[in-house]
């Protein structure tokens, strides 16, 4: 159930869906008399995949989640029991040094996690993350990094099993109840892990990180405003969050 709701889930991300209308266009205006409709499916599917690929879409797709919640201040927060550090992606291929198995998104949530255990000396690092065509967790890769900046084993705790952020904020926020805790993520997943959190009872303190809609304060050259493929990338990050919350919601996931 778990595999083919995923799947469901990436068939509505803006370039396998446009893809989809292309292959439905093409079979139209080969093999059928529908050719006006096989036009215009061919139409939107270049439009959709134009769009998603500027970077004015795709930032106003992700900003209005990644401002929702401040960057994590030391200063404001005397006292912190657990950071949880939610798992991105890694492929731990052996032919690659083990610093580089980790994704971009699973480095740079890492990474703010280290930032804050090395500020909270007594606080507890939760690492999660599950197996997914891997012989390792992402949550034990992220812990191998954050030990090789530093980090002592022994402050770590792994969760494993848990294959989605609902199901990991019921096992996480039940072990953590009643504690202080500062919950790491991206920019544009917070607002959906965090509201999931709180609905099992645990008010954890957002930490966003790996932002991706940042504004220059320098007028830019306009061939940055071509269709390029992060800004696609971009896209669908904000639009499987914008989804994930529909999906929260009509589920009774979260009340927010």
């Amino acid at each position: 159930m778990f595999e083919l709701k995923k799947w469901l889930g990436q068939l509505l991300m803006p370039l396998p869906f446009s893809l989809s209308l292309l292959l439905l266009a093409l079979l139209l205006l080969w093999f059928t008399r529908f050719q006006k409709t096989g036009k215009l499916l061919a139409t939107c599917s270049l439009v959709i995949i134009t769009l998603m690929g500027l970077r004015p879409i795709s930032y106003e797709l992700a900003r209005p989640l990644e401002q929702r919640f401040p960057p994590f201040e030391v200063s404001l927060h005397p006292a912190i029991d657990a950071i949880v550090v939610l798992g991105n992606g890694h492929v731990s291929d052996p032919a690659v040094p083990p610093f580089s198995w980790q994704n971009n998104i699973a480095l740079a949530r890492t990474l703010e996690g280290v930032r804050l255990a090395k500020a909270y000396p007594q606080a507890q690092l939760i690492f999660s993350g599950y197996v997914s065509g891997d012989p390792l967790s992402n949550a034990e890769v992220n812990a191998r990094m954050a030990a090789s900046l530093g980090i002592d084993r022994s402050r770590m705790t792994l969760f494993e099993n848990n294959k989605d952020t609902h199901d990991e904020a019921v096992s996480i926020a039940d072990y953590l109840r009643q504690k202080r805790v500062a919950l790491v993520s991206s920019a544009t997943h917070l607002p959906r892990a965090l509201a999931l959190y709180r609905q099992q009872g645990l008010d954890a303190i957002p930490a966003p990180t790996d932002y991706t809609a940042k504004q220059s304060q320098q007028p830019q050259p306009l061939y940055s405003y071509l269709p390029k493929g992060r800004y696609l990338m971009y896209s669908e990050a904000a639009m499987h969050e914008w989804i994930g919350q529909l999906w929260a919601r009509l589920r009774g996931q979260v009340n927010e």
